[in-house]
């Protein structure tokens, strides 16, 4: 009997009135299906029942994990509930920013004064400007070394690994 119901229906009026019985539609389709409810009493009888139903669901109450399991993690691991934080790109991550930082507001202040240089202050600031890339260009690759190299294998992949291997152990039951 539902069937010939939701036959008489828009597929795309059933959905509104899905959402509006959850209360996740928007206000311009709640004021639809409202008024559309005071046209129809069919579209009246689905929406109660669908509210109905999600009245059901949100009584339904919520599982938690058990203790056991939790318990088996930390001590399979060897640590209680502990956020794990990538430190090192973070670090990198700021230290980018404020060079960008210092660089944007050394550049605007220069805006503000003109000054003339001479050709040797110039090429001068020129060649201090080329040894600073130069510098800057040798840190930031031996950072992206040690990242690559020791960081992520080493403190982010191996406890990474670990953690997934413990889960599928418990999860397996193995």
């Amino acid at each position: 009997m539902q069937d010939k119901k939701l036959n008489n229906i828009d597929e795309e009026i059933l959905d509104k009135i899905i959402a509006v019985a959850y209360k996740d539609a928007p206000v311009t389709d709640r004021i639809r299906i409202y008024l559309l409810t005071k046209k129809n009493p069919e579209v009246k009888k689905i929406l109660n029942e669908y509210r109905q139903t999600a009245g059901n669901v949100k009584k339904i109450p919520l599982e938690e994990c058990p203790d056991s399991v939790i318990k088996s993690l930390e001590t399979k691991t060897g640590k209680e509930n502990k956020s794990f934080i990538i430190k090192p790109a973070y670090a990198f991550a700021i230290t980018v920013l404020i060079l960008s930082t210092l660089v944007f507001v050394l550049l605007n202040q220069n805006k503000e004064k003109e000054q003339v240089y001479s050709k040797a202050e110039i090429e001068n600031a020129e060649l201090q400007v080329k040894t600073s890339l130069a510098i800057l260009n040798k840190v930031f690759k031996k950072t992206e070394n040690l990242i690559r190299e020791d960081i992520l294998p080493k403190r982010v992949g191996k406890p990474v690994h670990k953690s997934l291997s413990i889960i599928n152990e418990v999860l397996i039951g193995g």
